[in-house]
């Protein structure tokens, strides 16, 4: 088995132009990509596609760049863009699989040039080569007492957070886990952050990670609100001794397939920004539908999890804290879930941890 750490970087320059409508003055940007493939090539990987999609607000765009086998570059350009924050994802393959991913983002500004830098990272792949992720550096040893920090997506059917706790000390009784919640409907991490309620909570409860939860469409309609307030609650986190991590939650049921994309695109980026754990619960929800559609995990409202959406998030936390399988666990949230749904629960969420976690 090798483990390998390779950092490729994307260069984007951003420049801006501007077109005359009638006696308008419509100002657009451009962004021109550049990618080296050599550190790729160095490794033994055959690329054969790069794909980069930006998104702002509703806006997403995806751009296959031209691969120059002469220079072992990639390279394209994106057109007649707005003004104002994207959100930039990298993709690179060999064959049909994916090798590489990265995030990050940049500001288009008229009449100013950026330049926007963005760390791929190697990804897991099947066959003689394993990549492992070092959650250890990320997530303490064992967490002990965690402390969620959302809205009702936290709250809804007990809490993920009792329910987590419950199941945890279920499987391994010695871990002794505490698990609370400070959590109020609909709230964003911007008025967490402005609640002394929440401060205070963070500040004095001895914790060891802390589970920052944002109000679902925020990441996709105001990421920089969403970047501003999780670095502002990280540093309270931080200097109590704690560990910040992020409950990436489920999208809207009605547009789920394209929500999640933007949302893992912004989750990944501020995770990245503050070397801080992204627990992908929305890709276990999005693992069950795709191999049990009729198990449904919402409630009425297209928003909310039921019983079994709840279960399947505490199976999900389970695995990434402590890298462990809930495969065979007792607990379960509520006796509406079958035997036969709680282990296909309990599969998921450990298929996500094999996917994403290692």
């Amino acid at each position: 088995m090798r483990i390998i750490n390779i950092f490729l970087v994307l260069t984007i320059i951003v420049f801006i132009g501007c077109q005359q409508l009638g006696t308008e003055i419509h100002q657009t940007g451009e962004l021109p990509l550049s990618l080296s493939l050599q550190p790729a090539i160095d490794n033994g990987f055959d690329v054969s596609a790069v794909r980069v999609t930006i998104t702002k607000d509703v806006f997403i765009s995806s751009l296959y760049l031209t691969i120059n086998e002469n220079t072992n570059t990639a390279s394209g350009t994106f057109y007649e863009l707005e003004p104002g924050n994207y959100i930039i994802s990298v993709e690179v393959f060999e064959g049909d699989e994916v090798i590489a991913t990265g995030t990050g983002s940049g500001e288009v500004i008229a009449g100013e040039t950026t330049t926007v830098e963005i760390e791929l990272f190697i990804v897991p792949s099947t066959g003689n080569l394993e990549i492992i992720v070092d959650w250890g550096n990320l997530i303490p040893d064992l967490p002990l007492r965690i402390l969620y920090i959302g809205n009702s997506i936290t709250y809804y059917n007990g809490g993920i957070d009792l329910h987590t706790m419950n199941l945890a000390n279920s499987i391994d009784s010695t871990l002794a886990i505490v698990c609370e919640n400070v959590t109020n409907g609909g709230w964003t991490l911007e008025q967490h952050y402005n609640s002394p309620t929440t401060i205070q909570a963070i500040q004095n409860g001895n914790w060891d990670l802390v589970v920052l939860q944002e109000m679902t469409s925020r990441p996709v309609d105001d990421p920089e609100l969403f970047y501003e307030y999780a670095t502002l609650l990280d540093s309270v986190i931080t200097q109590t001794g704690a560990e910040t991590a992020f409950f990436f939650s489920w999208p809207f049921q009605s547009v789920f397939d394209e929500m999640i994309e933007q949302q893992s695109a912004a989750y990944n980026y501020i995770g990245n920004e503050l070397n801080a754990p992204v627990i992908p619960v929305s890709r276990a929800w999005q693992l069950s539908r795709q191999q049990n559609s009729s198990l449904e995990l919402y409630m009425a409202d297209g928003n909310h999890p039921n019983v079994h959406g709840t279960y399947l998030a505490c199976c999900t936390f389970f695995a990434f804290l402590w890298d462990d399988t809930p495969i065979g666990a007792s607990y379960v949230n509520d006796p509406l879930i079958t035997e036969s749904e709680m282990l296909f629960l309990q599969t998921m969420a450990w298929e996500t941890y094999d996917n994403y976690g290692q």
